[in-house]
């Protein structure tokens, strides 16, 4: 028995329903599912119908670059509010970075909270980026917020 999957439906019936159809082609049985594929964040994933429900739950999206900055942002003065590191230059040499790098990364801790929310969120606007937020940051949030919609 030979197995073949497509991502056209087979009919327009088909198409429409949001249920599978079972039937039978000669000897083999033929299940046509509705569904569409989409490419995100790299990825395919499967779109059922409208109505229909997804057969497995999806997987998180993966932390974008900003996230995973936030986060060693918050884990490194974390280190050094603690005790756990001297000062970003103890830090740097523990981590084997760049003293200015652990320095610029620590600043995004003064992030706006909406700002944050939205990187977390993944609705960062376009535009906004790693390099941006390490090198231009204001310190007060009215102004971060100011020139995050400029």
């Amino acid at each position: 028995m030979t197995e073949a999957c497509t991502t056209e439906p087979t009919s327009k019936a088909n198409a429409r329903s949001a249920k599978p159809v079972v039937r039978r082609d000669g000897e083999n049985i033929v299940i046509d599912i509705p569904m569409t594929f989409r490419h995100k964040y790299g990825r395919k994933q499967i779109v059922p119908p409208a109505g229909g429900e997804p057969l497995c739950p999806s997987k998180p999206a993966a932390p974008t670059p900003l996230a995973l900055a936030l986060a060693r942002a918050f884990r490194w003065q974390e280190l050094i509010e603690t005790g756990q590191a001297a000062s970003n230059s103890d830090l740097a040499r523990r981590l084997k970075m760049d003293q200015s790098y652990i320095a610029r990364t620590i600043r995004l801790t003064s992030l706006a909270p909406a700002i944050i929310e939205a990187i977390l969120a993944g609705q960062e606007p376009d535009g906004l980026g790693l390099n941006l937020l390490r090198r231009d940051l204001p310190l007060l949030w009215h102004e971060q917020q100011r020139q995050r919609r400029t």
